[in-house]
């Protein structure tokens, strides 16, 4: 199979890796001087500088991002396997090549293994080659990466170089689109046990890398480097290349261990923020409930008493209607005693005047008999 390499993917990729790596919100929280100032301090103690040590960091969850020398070339060492077994599971995943197809006389799936596991020369460099000649691989290698080609040296093209800002774009293209890769990704995970950046990280933390050693017997130059995923709580990318550095695989092993305590410490500190924020989310919530419970408590009252001075007024205003009632039948019957008593009165005053008129006809009556006997 030749010239499989995908240019317009490759802008495609660029474009979503730059996006990727523009920090989220959280970034704006972390504290880069503090990583700087550690990472400086970790230079000073292992003798390291722009000409045999180069570094990259990328924390997933925070953005947090630190580079050192990131754009100098060293020769790869067996790294280059990692955006190659990257690239043929794209293409497995794409349909445009079977897991099963030939390579060299090997199986893809086990150039994979080999690759990737044992980190075997012979299949890597077939799968290298089977992709076409060796600038055809390189450019295919340049899906992944963010670096402008103009800046790109001549040697990348023609020899095994590559720099650390490459690995951490593929180590980025890999994480975020990790579902798709879960194979090479175990495969990563059993690579060199309790080695490079696994050594001082194998009984705390998984370690999915692609390490690389290699002595040029011309220059006497002692590459080691190592890429991969340390899985922290907030799992951090990282990419670390030596050349003839003073303990370079100690390096390597202390600058894995030196940042995964760096980002937990990192997530605690941000835990316990995020704990502080929800305690006092929680007692704001209840400090507002507890308002609200006593707001409307006072609002109870206010309606209970409202509701009292109405009952009352109420009561009141039937009280007073009951009184106005009841004075007013006493009003009524007081005067309907006194007219009552007003008609007897007249009646007997009637009656009175009468038996007078009467008792006065009897008396006249009377005289004017006995006047009348007289006169006979």
């Amino acid at each position: 199979m030749k010239h499989l390499c995908r240019p317009a993917a490759a802008l495609a990729a660029a474009v979503l890796l730059l996006g990727i790596l523009a920090p989220p919100g959280l970034a704006a929280e972390a504290e880069p001087s503090e990583l700087e100032a550690l990472m400086e301090q970790f230079r000073a103690d292992y003798g390291l500088n722009e000409e045999n040590f180069s570094l990259c960091y990328y924390n997933t969850a925070t953005g947090e991002t630190y580079r050192y020398n990131d754009e100098t070339f060293f020769f790869a060492a067996s790294t280059y396997k990692l955006p190659l077994n990257l690239y043929y599971y794209e293409l497995e995943n794409a349909g445009q090549i079977a897991s099963d197809a030939s390579i060299g006389g090997v199986s893809l799936a086990d150039c994979h293994y080999q690759s990737l596991v044992w980190s075997n020369n012979d299949v890597s460099i077939d799968m290298l080659y089977n992709l076409g000649d060796f600038r055809t691989y390189k450019t295919c290698m340049q899906t992944y990466f963010t670096m402008d080609e103009a800046d790109i040296p001549y040697i990348y093209y023609v020899d095994n170089y590559y720099c650390t800002s490459m690995m951490l774009d593929t180590l980025q293209y890999l994480y975020e689109n990790r579902e798709q890769f879960p194979e090479m990704l175990d495969y990563m995970g059993q690579a060199q046990p309790g080695q490079y950046f696994d050594r001082y990280l194998s009984d705390q933390w998984d370690v999915a890398h692609k390490y690389g050693y290699f002595v040029d017997d011309e220059t006497g130059v002692t590459n080691i480097h190592d890429t991969g995923i340390v899985y922290t709580d907030d799992p951090f990318l990282l990419a670390v290349y030596t050349a003839n550095a003073p303990r370079g695989e100690e390096v390597l092993a202390r600058a894995a261990e030196t940042l995964a305590a760096y980002t937990t410490e990192q997530f605690q500190r941000r835990q316990a923020e995020l704990e502080a924020q929800r305690e006092a989310e929680e007692q704001a919530e209840l400090e507002a409930q507890r308002e609200a419970e006593e707001q409307a408590a006072l609002e109870a009252q206010r309606e209970a008493e409202e509701q009292a001075a109405l009952e009352a007024q109420r009561e009141a205003e039937e009280q007073a209607e009951l009184e106005a009632q009841r004075e007013a039948e006493d009003q009524a019957e007081l005067e309907a005693r006194q007219e009552a008593e007003a008609r007897r009165e007249q009646r007997f005053w009637l009656l009175g005047i009468g038996g007078a008129a009467v008792l006065l006809i009897l008396v006249a009556v009377l005289l004017i008999r006995t006047l009348r006997k007289g006169k006979r």
